[in-house]
Order: structure tokens, then C-alpha cells, then sequence
């Protein structure tokens, strides 16, 4: 029997550090038979602040918690995604170049995590995802990290 996924949450504690945030795409990402990605940003508001503690809520439409921007792209209900077929998650970072930069090191918009925390709501319960940092996304320290089952399955 399936086991559809109703919501999807996303908690993002940036870092402090000078480099922290981003003005990047940034996506969430599920593993498995029913992979996708979901854009990370808040419908209204600045994401990925310097300091910030941020929660993206991806659902259905209609649910009042939804807190994206674009809800109807990023959403996890359409078409329906089997909760038990997600092997894994990551979040990555994709790069913008900014014009007239001439050394790499400068190209390279950095984010720093300190914690990401996902819960993935379906019908039967709540499946847990974390990583602890201090992480850095970016050209010359990756791009994208997995994150690991936090409930131990």
C-alpha cells in the first residue's frame, strides 16, 4: 500500500561566519524510484540570511503552513510521491556566475549550515533527516550534501 507524502518541512540554520549566505538556487532533493527536487525559497522574504534560522514548508495546495515561493511547482503532493519509495535526501546548491568576476576564488558565493533539519510528513508518520555542521556549499567545498536518517530507520 502507498504511503503518499503530505508535506514536506525544512529547517535551515545558517551560519555567522562572514561568507554565510547566498544568493544562489538552492534545491532539496529526493533519492529513490520517485526522485525530485524543490526550490528553497520563501515566498515572501529573504532566504538563506546570514545568521538566519529559516522553516520552508512544501504542501499541497490549499495548506495554509505553505510557505514557498512558487507552491504549485513545489509541490510534493502533485504528482504523488510514495514516502516509502525515498531512499535518501540532499540539499545543493546550484552556482549563479555574477558578471565581470575575474578570479575564481570571487565566483565562488559560499553558504554556510550549521543544521538542517527535514521532516517528511506522509499518511502513516513522520520520517526524519539531519546534518549538523559547520557545512559550507559552494565551487571549492562542494556542492550539494547528503543528509541522514535522524528517527533510525
Amino acid at each position: 500500500m502507498a504511503d503518499m507524502i503530505q508535506r514536506i518541512v525544512l529547517r535551515l540554520q545558517m551560519g555567522s561566519d562572514r561568507m554565510a549566505a547566498t544568493d544562489d538556487p538552492v534545491f532539496l532533493g529526493l533519492r529513490g524510484p520517485v526522485g525530485r527536487e524543490f526550490r528553497v525559497a520563501l515566498g515572501k522574504g529573504k532566504t538563506f540570511r546570514r545568521k538566519g534560522e529559516e522553516r520552508y514548508v512544501f504542501g499541497a495546495a490549499g495548506d495554509a503552513e505553505a510557505n514557498v515561493a512558487n507552491p504549485a511547482l513545489n509541490d510534493p503532493t502533485t504528482p504523488a510521491l510514495d514516502a516509502s519509495q525515498v531512499t535518501g535526501l540532499y540539499l545543493r546548491k546550484r552556482q549563479e556566475p555574477i558578471p565581470n568576476v575575474r578570479g575564481h576564488g570571487e565566483l565562488d558565493d559560499r553558504l554556510q549550515l550549521e543544521a538542517i533539519n527535514v521532516e517528511v510528513v506522509s499518511q502513516s508518520g513522520t520520517r526524519r533527516f539531519h546534518r549538523e555542521g559547520p557545512i559550507w556549499l559552494g565551487l571549492t567545498c562542494g556542492l550539494s550534501i547528503d543528509l541522514a536518517r535522524a528517527d533510525g530507520d
